[in-house]
């Protein structure tokens, strides 16, 4: 195939100083060493670098960035090129720095379930190494074996299991990185949780030009006590698609539900010989995992369905060798289409899942109006298509037939409120279609903080932002009026028009959370209470949309009706939080345990800048990778980088019941002991909180069959304990969740930490009388203090702990250390130039 090729002939000199840094064999200029860098798995783009150099050390990475900066050379990373949207590809006037030789698995720590490594750590490595210790590491992209960890992070990549698991930004605890103009930033940590603008999730996905990751701290999990695996043939595409939607409204959460069509299949028998059942016009996979007493009668209601829903061939995996041989013609159906198409481009754009028949018909159609074949491979649970479109390269005009055809097909994604890219990025395939998903405003304000951080744009150059011409500053600070009562809006535009009518603003929510939204002698109070109502609640798509000031407990009521609930637990919904004022603070609850934080739910968000802009980020799909991920940086900004006007939301299904063992452990080490079981366990926990010495609660959540025997085996690892059930149960974590266990006048604390830390921490707090609740199985500590706050940061500065301040007296909030503070004001700076917003 003829590639479409960038690349200037010749070679102008490169700065001398990269030859100080690195030796001939790891600096290469002639033309045959440069070859294979030229493109990466999407080869349709090709480029020559000036040059490559392949690092062994961060510091000649570090050393590499600031000679780039210095000398204005425009700079690549590269993994292992396994990009399909030309996110690595080199640029031709620039160097391209190739990290896999930066390839080691610093740290694995089984009791923290934390694992360490630097970039160029291919996927698949991690969960062997994790093996031994009964953990793997979650995200499983389709190249898994030869991806790199630092290329995940890149484009945020996904894979077959990401509707229960999430992305890599879900797995990502902290990131040690070189912004673009060498200077060095440690942004999140070893918890799960953690206080400030979640920088490290904003910084996943940012496709290389926020600079290069040089460690990264991932999460583990335990691996499921069983897998259950079937695969179902199907006459028509129709059919599988109805199956899927009989799956999701039975409230079955599967690991992974994905379709192949006829072509795909086709493709999948002549390249690995997957041996999937012959005649079927759409295969599906539906794995179920956790613990076996829960797993195996759900696997029954699983079957009922499949063998309801039209399917006239069904396989169940007998043992691991029959899954990997299910699992083996999706995993490779990507390079099986080799066998039957000399080039083809595959898109990875996302419907929403009760659109996918609409979407595959439209597909279907623009195949045959084109004349091209076009085989189908997708993640049905989060709607995220894999359309793959054979074209013979050597043909004249093919390629550009099959562009085409791409690009329509990304437009219908748009059309159908989807995104461009579930999981492959921008890269430079997809540039022209992001202004397309995303406004002006959008687009410009994504620009200024990439400016912000590199003001000559070296890193990655050409990527994911389409030429835009001039991108203005935002509008100047008007003349500041008097200071009148406390603002509050009721709609958008008046949110928008309040942020340019004064200079200084602190947002309100539903005051659940005093010490966030103190203002200052000069600040206007901008209540945004009235700011309510739920937009739009889709159960079927496990989505919902809200305005700020829409009180949690609103939400919570109305996904009950559903059968749904909001998984991370928000705090204090009983004293008015609101959905707003619960991102702004990132503060999850004790039920965050089993599947995530606010950060593995919060999927778009919009919110009004310094400016008085109203920018919007993120979609209203479970799967997007498009643009730099805002939402994530509004979790925890405190409202000091914009005021959040809307936000959407992922859902689950609700346990049918739940059930708590309450026991009480000799001393905090048997408690500590406990703990550490518990997180390296199969149990499906809900939630795990300690309050020291030694008093546990351990929530399981499920249905009520199952739950008897789960317990059993519960209290055969923990001892009897008492069961707490119904009324009684539940009002036991209201109290936890409101904090009615907090002394009136007590100053509330939320601080991250973690299991290995809490000893140490426990050395200084049990000498003072103070309450305090640890959850999320040692992530994270509520604090009620009342002693003077100059004290417990004392405390915290000396164990490298921070600390957010929700209630009570202090200047606040923060309290401790701090991480990422030069990213977090060189952001501000781009979103809320004239300092409208506090900045503490």
């Amino acid at each position: 195939m003829a590639p479409k090729e960038t690349n200037k002939m010749g070679l102008p000199n490169l700065p001398s100083a990269l030859g100080q840094i690195y030796p001939p064999d790891r600096f290469l200029t002639a033309r045959a060493q440069l070859l294979p860098y030229e493109s990466d798995a999407l080869t349709v783009f090709r480029a020559r670098p000036l040059a490559v150099v392949l690092p062994q050390t961060q510091e000649e990475v570090i050393e590499t960035v600031r000679l780039c900066h210095r000398e204005k050379l425009p700079f690549v990373a590269r993994g292992s090129g396994t990009s399909l949207s030309g996110g690595s590809l080199p640029i031709e006037e620039g160097i391209v720095i190739g990290l896999n030789r930066l390839n080691r698995i610093l740290e694995l720590d089984p009791q923290e379930r934390i694992a360490v490594v630097q970039p160029g750590v291919i996927n698949l490595d991690v969960s062997s190494a994790a093996a031994p210790h009964n953990l793997y590491y979650a995200p499983d992209p389709s190249s898994q074996s030869v991806c790199t960890i630092g290329g995940n992070v890149a484009f945020n990549s996904g894979g077959a299991h990401c509707l229960l698991h999430g992305m890599t930004s879900n797995h990502v605890l902290g990131i040690k990185a070189v912004l673009p103009d060498g200077e060095i930033v440690r942004l999140g940590g070893r918890s799960l949780e953690r206080i400030g603008p979640d920088l490290t999730g904003f910084y996943v996905g940012s496709e290389g030009l926020f600079g290069i990751a040089l460690e990264i701290t991932l999460r583990l999990v335990p691996r499921p006590e069983t897998y259950r695996t079937l695969l179902a043939a199907y006459r028509s595409l129709e059919a599988a698609g109805e199956a899927v939607a009989r799956i999701v409204a039975a409230g079955i959460l599967p690991g992974a539900i994905e379709i192949m069509d006829r072509l795909a299949l086709k493709a999948a028998e002549a390249a690995v010989h997957a041996g999937y059942p012959e005649g079927a016009a759409a295969l599906l996979i539906v794995e179920l995992e956790g613990e076996s007493i829960e797993v195996d009668p759900e696997f029954a209601s699983l079957q009922k369905i499949i063998e309801a829903s039209g399917s006239y061939e069904i396989r169940v995996a007998q043992d691991e060798a029959d899954r990997a041989r299910i699992w083996k013609g999706r995993k490779g159906a990507f390079s099986s289409v080799g066998r039957l198409s000399p080039d083809y481009i595959v898109q990875d754009g996302v419907v929403p899942r009760s659109r996918l028949g609409e979407a595959l018909a439209e597909i279907e159609r623009l195949s045959s109006e084109f004349d091209i074949p076009v085989a189908n491979v997708f993640h049905a649970g989060d709607g995220n298509l894999h359309p793959l479109i054979l074209f013979d390269g050597n043909e004249e005009g093919a390629l550009e037939r099959a562009e085409e055809l791409a690009g329509l097909i990304v437009r219908m994604c748009i059309r159908l409120g989807g995104s461009i890219t579930g999981e492959h990025g921008i890269g430079m395939e997809k540039r022209a279609y992001l202004a397309e998903m995303f406004n002006r405003t959008d687009m410009e304000n994504m620009i200024r903080i990439r400016r912000s951080l590199d003001p000559y744009e070296l890193s990655n150059r050409t990527k994911m932002f389409p030429e835009m011409g001039e991108v203005p500053p935002l509008e100047a600070k008007p003349p500041a009026p008097a200071i009148g009562s406390t603002l509050q809006p009721k709609t958008v535009e008046e949110v928008c028009q309040s942020v340019r009518s004064f200079p200084s603003l602190v947002c309100r929510g539903g005051g659940s959370k005093p010490a966030l939204s103190r203002a200052s002698q000069t600040a206007q109070i901008l209540d945004l209470s009235r700011l309510s109502g739920v937009l739009e609640y889709q159960p079927e798509e496990f989505t919902f949309t809200a305005l700020a000031g829409t009180a949690v407990a609103q939400v919570q009521q109305i996904l009950s009706q559903e059968g749904q609930y909001l998984p991370f637990d928000p705090v204090l919904a009983g004293r008015g939080a609101t959905m707003g004022g619960t991102v702004a603070a990132g503060t999850s609850g004790s039920g965050r345990q089993r599947h995530g934080g606010i950060r593995d739910f919060l999927l778009g968000v919009s919110f009004v800048n310094g400016g008085g802009e109203l920018v919007r980020g993120g979609a209203k799909v479970v799967k997007n990778a498009a643009g730099f991920d805002l939402p994530k940086l509004m979790i925890g900004s405190l409202g000091c980088l914009g005021v959040l006007v809307d936000l959407t939301f992922k859902v689950f299904p609700r346990p049918r019941r739940y059930v708590t063992l309450e026991l009480e452990r000799p001393n905090l080490a048997d408690a500590l002991e406990q703990l550490s079981r518990l997180k390296s366990s199969g149990f499906n926990l809900e939630a795990v909180d300690l309050e020291p010495p030694g008093k546990l609660w351990v929530r399981l959540g499920g249905n009520s069959e199952t739950l008897s025997g789960r317990l059993d085996r519960l209290r055969n690892v923990l001892g009897r304990g008492e069961a707490r059930t119904d009324e009684e149960e539940s009002s036991l974590w209201q109290r936890a969740t409101d904090f009615a266990w907090s002394p009136a006048g007590a100053s509330l604390v939320k601080i991250p930490v973690t299991l290995a830390l809490i000893p140490s921490l426990e050395e200084h707090l049990s000498q003072i009388s103070c309450r305090r609740r640890y959850c999320s199985a040692g992530n994270l500590l509520w604090l009620a203090w009342t002693d003077a706050l100059e004290r417990l940061e004392s405390i915290l500065q000396t164990l490298g702990l921070g600390g957010l301040l929700l209630d009570g007296p202090g200047a606040g909030p923060f309290l401790g250390l701090r991480d990422g503070q030069v990213l977090t004001q060189r952001i501000k700076q781009a979103l809320d130039s004239q300092g409208r917003f506090p900045d503490y």
